[in-house]
């Protein structure tokens, strides 16, 4: 298991995904510049393949299919790293989505963060115990849901995680189990949970510059390896929203929340 330290930069995680296409860059500014900004005493040193705010700053369909094989980075509290390539997304298209938070162009203190500069975190509970992470994106109250990982670095911590979480502070603490590595962050809120993601935490913050997660240059993924398909629980939005395809998928990768196989067969033509 890998832990940060001081006077060190931790080595490039390489993986079978990965190529050396160039992202294209992007610019912005935003009205909602509030972002918490990295400390400029911090002596941690960041990886060189960290992306910048233009990789952010494009619209929420490409930014979706964008960050599919990229390499989201957390560091907790105690140093230890942990990394997972991105195989799956959702976009919420802001305003005219019916299934987004910030439908109608409401800004609320929730909804907020939809509305700050592409690439600012906005991670909400569902349930009351369960966190989600966006990433916001070019277009009023757009942002991006990342919907699984695939692991490449500190599973072991990753498994303690899971098994430590109760939501449920009343029941008895469940046994602790060896869970498969392709299961760790496949859905939402597993890869919150394993990566202790919370909105305590990482809410509001700015993965361009934020010390304790950002996301790393992996590959890009062609569109012929991208599968389309409908979002995930978004039934109540009405057949016109709950069926656009804006969720995104890599191909053939074990740790995907739910295939489509119908539309995995029109990739496959």
């Amino acid at each position: 298991m890998n832990v940060i330290k001081k006077t060190k930069t931790k080595k490039f995680v390489t993986s079978p995904y990965f190529r050396n296409n160039q992202v294209k860059t992007f610019s912005k500014t935003s009205e909602f510049n509030d972002c918490p900004k990295k400390d400029s005493n911090s002596v941690l040193c960041f990886p060189d393949k960290r992306l910048k705010f233009p990789f952010f700053d494009i619209p929420c369909i490409e930014l979706a299919k964008a960050l599919l094989g990229k390499i989201l980075v957390r560091v907790l509290p105690n140093g230890i790293v942990l990394k997972g390539l991105i195989v799956e997304t959702e976009s919420y298209l802001g305003n005219e989505d019916k299934a987004s938070i910030s439908f109608g162009g409401k800004i609320t203190e929730k909804s907020k963060p939809m509305y700050m500069n592409p690439g600012t975190t906005f991670v909400y509970l569902t349930y009351g115990m369960y966190s989600l992470i966006n990433i916001s994106s070019q277009g009023d109250g757009a942002a991006v849901l990342l919907r699984a990982l695939d692991p490449l670095e500190g599973m072991e911590q990753m498994i303690t995680n899971r098994n430590e979480f109760q939501p449920n502070k009343n029941k008895p603490k469940k046994e602790n189990k060896d869970i498969p590595h392709h299961q760790l962050c496949n859905g939402p809120a597993k890869l919150c949970i394993s990566l202790n993601i919370t909105k305590d935490q990482c809410n509001k913050q700015d993965l361009s510059k934020w010390s304790e997660m950002w996301i790393e240059e992996g590959n890009t993924i062609p569109e012929e390896q991208i599968v389309k398909s409908r979002r995930i629980g978004i039934d109540s939005a009405g057949p016109e929203w709950a069926n656009k395809l804006l969720r995104f998928y890599i191909f053939n990768n074990k740790s995907v929340s739910k295939r489509d196989k119908v539309q995995e067969a029109i990739l496959c033509g």
